[in-house]
């Protein structure tokens, strides 16, 4: 009954879809919560079947292949997971106009925007300039004095621009040349031991532009990340090869053997902050830090698939990485990819992971709420041992000086999902030696032409029910992301999305785990694609009496003509 429901649905949608991604491995699934306990990542916590990681939907239903059958759906399958806010399925123009409260002050908040595709959604580029209007000023004597003010300080500075570039994508993440960057998406390098999904946009009021660049070929590729495109700090990579194929074998074995390095490094880390109440956090220079460390991890990985046939991919592997001048973390895992069904495609993945962590190191260090971590780990208040003050101590600092602890630590992620239709995911993960879990909750439908939705919801450091009952579901230990787009009329949009994330709180000078909403009208149009229509049916000649034809040679089609692809798809 529900593959009716969605094929009746699908039947609706006009063409390709073009959703983003953020979206995450929600790496050290960091939910924003007072927790010590942040050294498992939520790995590839995909989002079903919906879109690849860049967040471009390939046009139509399933690609096929050469043969004419539908092609399996591997790779990154999430789309919202990860990120903050929905992005249009196709080429668009408008300009949204909606309420902002913002330090104490509330705006119309003005944003013309400009998402374009191209190459049938292989390319997506995102543009917009958010321009706040004041309007009441609670700060001031007279609310209304700057009533009309444009707020330059969002535009004081270089980095303030990086805010302008929504996203740039072309391709899929497992496609042999993979680029995004952006405020949108999340990235991961690898397995995600030591990258996973981290993403630009956690901290609310200081918007990032990060980039991905992915490219492989049948001997071997790299993937390269860095945060900010204008002021970056961070860098991770991962070089890999695949040393049997430069004999070609037949062999599943030895044909798919990888093997690979990877690094990562933050080299402005904040390592120790100001001690003095006043000098915690501040919206101009978020901390007082008073030193920095590099905060640099190597690592190496192989893989191997051991099942491939026309339904099925299972493909174990094994990671070790290290925290340099501190301890290192041991991962045995398995990725089974399975695809069920022909006219509708359901997609099933799961990953199992077991992990062996020393006591100085976290697995998936530059994870998703990394932004916040490095400099206030957990988002939580510390006692200074010598004066008993409340302090933040950055995240490099703590594993180092304090430690985790020797542990086994578990992670466990299934995900449904039919394309261009639903997704589905849950995770839940854990370590030996603290009773705190996390737990993600992802769930998007962008099956309709006229309505989409996402919503994802992280716990972390979760006790018992006990304390999930006390605290609320929407406590100290939560995240939430969720959004939807309403076309009303084929010029008028409503935009709206709810957020319990990071901001800056000036008041009490420290990050805050707070709701924010918002709500815009947007006039402009987004130009549907639609399936070309089928060519007529050519009518068979009447066949006649006479001498038969000449036999000539059949001519085979050209798969480059027809616009099929000529290699197959999937990173390593």
């Amino acid at each position: 009954m529900l593959e009716l429901l969605v094929a009746a649905c699908l039947a609706s949608v006009d063409g390709g879809a073009e959703p983003v991604v953020v979206a995450e491995d929600a790496g050290v699934v960091d939910a924003g919560a007072v927790s010590p306990l942040a050294d498992s990542p939520y790995g590839e916590v995909d989002a079903g079947t919906l879109a690849p990681a860049s967040g471009v939907l390939a046009a139509g239903a399933d690609a096929e292949r050469r043969d004419g059958k539908a092609e399996f759906v591997k790779g990154e399958l999430s789309v919202y997971l990860g990120s903050d806010r929905l992005t249009v399925k196709n080429t668009r123009i408008g300009v949204t106009v909606g309420p902002d409260f913002f330090a104490g002050a509330l705006y119309a908040l003005i944003e013309p925007l400009v998402d374009l595709r191209f190459f049938d959604g292989k390319l997506g580029i995102g543009v917009g300039v958010p321009l706040r209007i004041e309007l009441v000023n609670l700060a001031l004597m007279n609310p209304i004095e700057r009533i009309g003010r444009l707020r330059i300080e969002d535009y004081d500075s270089v980095h303030d621009f990086g805010r302008i570039l929504k996203y740039v994508t072309f391709g899929r993440k497992e496609d042999n040349i993979y680029i995004s960057a952006g405020q949108r998406y999340a990235s991961s390098v690898g397995h995600g031991a030591i990258t996973r999904r981290y993403s630009p946009s956690i901290d609310t009021d200081y918007p990032r532009a990060s980039a991905q660049v992915d490219m492989y070929n049948d001997y071997g590729g790299f993937e390269l990340m860095t945060n900010d495109l204008l002021e970056w700090n961070q860098l991770s990579g991962l070089a890999f090869i695949k040393p049997f194929s430069f004999f070609k074998p037949q062999n599943l074995l030895l044909k798919s053997l990888s093997i690979g390095v990877t690094g990562a490094v933050d080299w402005k880390a904040p390592y120790s902050l100001s001690g003095v109440p006043t000098q915690r956090v501040t919206m101009a220079n978020r901390l007082a830090i008073t030193s920095v460390k590099p905060v640099t991890l190597i690592g190496v990985d192989a893989e191997i698939k051991v099942v491939k046939t026309e339904n099925v991919d299972i493909k174990p592997y094994v990671d070790y990485s290290m925290l340099i001048n501190g301890d290192g973390g041991f991962t045995a895992g398995v990725l089974g990819r399975f695809n069920v069904g022909t006219d509708i495609k359901n997609a099933f993945r799961v990953i199992a992971e077991a992990r062996f962590l020393g006591n100085r190191y976290a697995p998936s260090y530059f994870d998703t709420f990394y932004e916040i971590d490095r400099m206030a780990y957990l988002n939580a208040d510390f006692r200074d041992p010598g004066t008993g003050t409340a302090v933040y101590i950055p995240k490099g600092q703590f594993i180092l000086e304090r430690g985790l602890g020797q542990r086994f630590g578990y992670y466990l992620e299934a995900s449904w999902g039919i394309r261009n239709a639903i997704g589905l995911t849950l995770a839940f993960e854990g370590v030996s030696n603290a009773p705190p879990k996390n737990f993600v909750a992802h769930l998007e439908l962008p099956v309709l032409s006229f309505l989409q939705l996402f919503g994802s919801y992280y716990l972390r450091g979760v006790n018992s029910f006990d304390e999930l009952a006390m605290l609320g579901p929407f406590g100290l230990k939560s995240i939430l992301f969720a959004g939807a787009r309403l076309r009303v009329l084929p010029f008028l949009f409503i935009n709206g999305r709810v957020y319990k994330t990071f901001r800056v709180n000036p008041t009490l000078e420290r990050y805050d785990n707070q709701f924010g909403f918002s709500v815009d009208l947007e006039l402009g149009y987004e130009f549907q694609k639609r399936d070309p229509a089928p060519p007529p049916k050519e009518e068979p000649a009447p066949t006649t009496p006479g001498p038969s034809p000449t036999p000539s040679t059949p001519q085979l089609p050209n798969p480059a003509e027809q616009g099929q692809p000529m290699s197959p798809a999937g990173m390593r």
